[in-house]
């Protein structure tokens, strides 16, 4: 089991940081190139845009697993921060669970979508296909960090309601 969770995890570290680093690389230099041939040599670079917006794309869904396995996705915790430990709890396990059913619910009907897209993009002729592939990445990260996090809350509330019994009973 030990050597499974390893496996996973580097499977992880490469599609969650290694290729969207790359990735970034790739969008970088189609910025650059862009326009650089624009200002430079006056003449369009019609593959740029598209490069840039493939790689945004795929770094956005190759690296959605690791902000959610990092817990670093954007949040304004204003009202969070005031709450008591059973209502943080309440509150994660209610935003994971409905995260959770939401990419449950939309997985299969995407996947349909994806398998039936005839479509290709404008400029690479890059079939839809490859295009969103990582996609079902994400939903799949999303669901599983989904289900990890509602643990994490329940076991983050144990902790904090032993360690509160344990100030009161000193």
């Amino acid at each position: 089991m030990e050597a499974f969770k390893n496996v996973v995890k580097k499977v992880n570290n490469i599609l969650g940081v290694l290729f969207p680093c790359i990735l970034f690389l790739a969008l970088f230099f189609s910025f650059v190139v862009t326009v650089a041939y624009r200002y430079v040599a006056g003449k369009s670079v019609v593959w740029g845009n598209e490069v840039a917006i493939l790689a945004y794309m795929w770094i956005m869904f190759f690296g959605c697993g690791k902000a959610m396995e990092n817990d670093e996705h954007v949040v304004f915790s204003l009202v969070y921060d005031v709450m008591s430990p059973f209502a943080k709890m309440a509150m994660k396990l209610v935003y994971n669970a409905v995260l959770a059913i939401l990419m449950v619910i939309c997985f299969q009907p995407c996947l349909k979508a994806l398998f039936a897209s005839t479509q290709i993009t404008g400029v690479l002729k890059l079939p839809y296909k490859l295009a969103f592939a990582p996609f079902f990445w994400m939903l799949l990260n999303i669901i599983v960090y989904s289900a990890i996090n509602i643990k994490k809350a329940i076991d983050e509330y144990k902790g904090s309601s032993s360690s509160g019994s344990k100030e009161a009973s000193v």
